[in-house]
């Protein structure tokens, strides 16, 4: 697991950066550090224990790698392709995503909580145990995907389709909907108000 090690710099609670005692934005030399932290994970095998929270990464193939973890928290993504990789204990809080692909990825205990999740694929993918609590998803798929027992409470979901997933213990209490599709999908398996947990 990444070191939750907070940033040396008086008065900043950001976590270290990888290789650093201080946070991405108090480092000596950002752009540096930044690539070396994408060499890291630009390794055909993947990486773990990486903290890159905070890094900016756009145009990278990181598919079919195996992420064992890392921190990308409050990370920015643009045009990245994680298609077919798996991500186990992983933390994205408050990251954002854009046009990003992680169509047929594994993701275990994985936390996006409070993400920025715009024109992003997540279908066909095994997606267990997840907390996408408080996130903003905005045209997003999740179509053909197992959402086993994750969450997406407090958050807010436009546009987007759950079409043909496992939806069996998938909390959204209280999420705001608006256009979205959930056709084929078990939705009397998930948890949509609190009365279900009492079922």
């Amino acid at each position: 697991m990444h070191s939750f090690q907070r940033c040396a710099e008086p008065g900043c609670r950001a976590l270290c950066f990888q290789g650093s005692n201080t946070c991405l934005a108090h480092h000596s030399s950002p752009t540096r550090a930044q690539a070396s932290a994408q060499a890291l994970l630009l390794d055909e095998k993947g990486a773990k224990d990486i903290s890159a929270a905070g890094i900016r990464l756009e145009g990278l193939d990181l598919s079919r790698r195996k992420y064992i973890g890392c921190s990308f928290i409050g990370a920015s993504f643009k045009n990245v392709l994680f298609t077919g990789s798996t991500f186990l204990l992983c933390f994205f809080d408050r990251a954002k995503f854009e046009a990003c692909d992680f169509s047929g990825v594994n993701v275990e205990f994985g936390s996006f909580g409070s993400c920025e999740i715009d024109n992003v694929s997540f279908e066909n993918s095994e997606l267990m145990h997840c907390s996408f609590n408080g996130a903003t998803i905005r045209e997003t798929t999740f179509s053909g995907s197992n959402l086993y027992d994750s969450r997406f409470i407090r958050g807010k979901i436009e546009g987007s389709d759950f079409e043909n997933c496992d939806l069996k213990r998938v909390y959204f209490i209280p999420t705001k909907q608006t256009g979205v599709s959930f056709k084929g999908s078990n939705t009397m398996e998930a948890i949509k108000d609190l009365e279900h947990l009492y079922l």
